[in-house]
């Protein structure tokens, strides 16, 4: 496999298992809801009945892999 100068960088991404795990305080430090905690717990359960099981930590990541986490993203070496 050819090595190339394209730089591929990946967002941050939890698993939602570890999010449900947290108190109110410390998943609000990570996560905002407009129902606050439950609602983010909630909305991490059905993620998980979807199948995804990770969280990114950036809303305008566009490329995730079927688990939610971020595929990355080519970024060109300067």
């Amino acid at each position: 496999m050819p090595l190339t100068n394209t730089l591929t960088t990946f967002h941050i991404h939890v698993p939602v298992r570890v999010l449900l795990r947290y108190g109110d305080k410390r998943l609000g430090d990570i996560v905002t809801h407009p129902e606050g905690a439950e609602g983010a717990r909630k909305e991490l359960r059905e993620m998980q009945e979807q199948g995804i099981i990770f969280l990114v930590c950036d809303s305008k990541c566009n490329n995730r892999k079927p688990d939610g986490s971020c595929a990355g993203h080519a970024e060109q070496d300067a």
